[in-house]
């Protein structure tokens, strides 16, 4: 009987969720979801920031070699079919290896998602081989309403004969800043492979660990504990998520002498998750979920036993 289910809800309903402003009862008196799902927003963004990053180092200064761009051999570039918004532009200083990425406004992609600001990437010579690697640093970067800090770097550590890519991303001086001016601080290291068919992308997992503190103010440790598995021919809702859909693995989000365990479930595609804390079990749908809100399961039940 199937009970472990998790799929992040970032395409329908954008890659963060809103802000809620019942935050009467703390984190140490019953499992709130703020923790939980922060840890989810930071891997949602960071496969968002994956695919941008990559899409972004394939622009190229020259119309002829730049076939999924609408540009002038001159110029910024933009991403084919505005998927990141009709504002969006990137400029090109192959000299230097560095592509600065501009949201002028507010843009708002293809997904939903709204941008504004600013991200610059640098690069080595070098691309898709091991030891290339790729760097973002943020400038005035929101995303969905909140502000992107911290450097990002991304390193190949090995490609083998099939196109199967293992990758190291760090994350250092993280911080997500809420519209209510909280803010979730992390650091991180995760390793992400990429497995290949025919020249195309079938799954990745990601496998590593996180730090911080949480918009309530609650220090916190992050570890995967079983691969997150990522399909990238995983509908759901009727549309197609690719490389969006967490479909497997197990994350432990520690606080103090609590912790939480995240199932992301068994390979079906759907927007429940498995949440376990002291034994008890609570799946929830987290399209009916925001920050802030208690898992009303395990709160009544922890109630029962009093």
């Amino acid at each position: 009987m199937k009970i472990k289910k998790l799929t992040i809800i970032i395409m329908s309903v954008g890659l963060f969720f809103s802000c809620s402003e019942d935050n009467t009862i703390g984190f140490s008196e019953n499992l709130s979801t703020t923790t939980v799902l922060e840890t989810i927003n930071a891997i949602s963004f960071d496969e968002d920031m994956e695919e941008l990053v990559s899409e972004t180092l394939e622009l190229r200064s020259s119309s002829s070699s730049a076939r999924n761009i609408e540009s002038s051999d001159k110029g910024p570039k933009k991403f084919d079919g505005n998927k990141y918004g009709d504002c969006a532009t990137v400029e090109v200083d192959e000299e230097n290896n560095v592509k600065t990425v501009t949201f002028s406004g507010t843009c708002y992609g293809k997904r939903g998602q709204s941008r504004s600001g600013t991200m610059i990437i640098s690069y080595s010579d070098v691309r898709n081989e091991a030891g290339s690697f790729r760097q973002v640093e943020y400038s005035d970067f929101y995303m969905n309403d909140i502000k992107i800090e911290g450097t990002r770097r991304t390193e190949v550590i090995s490609v083998d004969e099939n196109g199967n890519k293992t990758m190291k991303t760090t994350l250092s001086d993280g911080k997500m800043i809420y519209e209510d001016g909280t803010f979730k601080t992390k650091n991180s290291e995760m390793i992400r492979f990429t497995y290949m068919e025919d020249n195309k992308k079938v799954y990745s997992t990601l496998t590593g660990s996180s730090s911080g503190v949480s918009t309530e103010g609650i220090d916190f440790s992050m570890q995967i504990t079983t691969p997150i598995k990522f399909s990238y021919d995983c509908p759901m809702d009727g549309k197609m998520k690719k490389g969006k859909v967490p479909i497997e693995g197990i994350k432990v989000t520690t606080d103090g002498d609590s912790s939480i365990i995240t199932d992301f479930g068994d390979g079906t595609c759907d927007s429940l998750v498995e949440v376990t804390k002291d034994g008890e079990i609570e799946t929830v749908d987290l399209k009916d979920i925001k920050r802030g809100d208690r898992f009303k399961n395990i709160l009544k039940s922890k109630n029962k036993k009093k």
